[in-house]
């Protein structure tokens, strides 16, 4: 352990920084994302992390990054097919490749029957949609009737409405007042 980590007091995001060698930013997203532990006090400015010293040395310890797997080692299959789309390349099929992943030499043929594989289930699908949005449509079409059905009734009571407040104004203020 290096002297500056040997006292047991907590550090905090710069410090860790610091010793890291990495930007303070760097040190806040490998907290939040868990890879260093540390916890939130508050302090005369405000919260701040606290990062025990031991996990520092941890972080100095650990690698970067983790490693990408080796493009070898992914396999795809075109869908609804059964050949595999990356492969290792054995010199057989043929396949346009560049070191130990190959590609299968494309057809027409080949193309062809993927593309209708692809296809079907959506045309299938797309006219399913059309369908329900032809029954939506009639449906918003009747609601719509329905509601200039209702319209013209608001309408017309709104219209005999007011015809019986004008009646109503018509009358001498004494018959509205004595006889009403």
């Amino acid at each position: 352990m290096t002297a500056e980590l040997e006292t047991g007091e907590p550090v905090t995001v710069t410090e860790a920084a610091k010793l890291l060698g990495v930007h303070p930013n760097t040190v806040r997203n490998r907290i939040k994302s868990g890879h260093i532990p540390a916890t939130k006090v508050l302090t005369p400015y405000g919260e701040a992390f606290a990062i025990p010293r031991a996990h520092i040395e941890e972080a100095l310890q650990a690698p970067p990054y983790q490693p990408l797997p080796n493009p070898s080692q992914i396999r795809g299959r075109v869908p609804g097919g059964s050949n595999d789309l990356l492969s290792p390349d054995d010199g057989r099929n043929g396949g346009v490749g560049r070191g130990d992943v190959t590609l299968p030499s494309p057809t027409v043929g080949n193309l062809t029957t993927v593309v209708k594989e692809i296809i079907a289930p959506l045309a299938a699908l797309n006219e399913r949609q059309v369908g329900e949005l032809r029954e939506l449509h009639a449906a918003m079409r009747q609601q719509a009737e329905e509601l200039g059905r209702e319209r013209g009734r608001r309408e017309a009571a709104e219209q005999e409405v007011e015809r019986l407040r004008r009646a109503q104004r018509a009358r001498p203020w004494w018959v509205r007042l004595f006889l009403a």
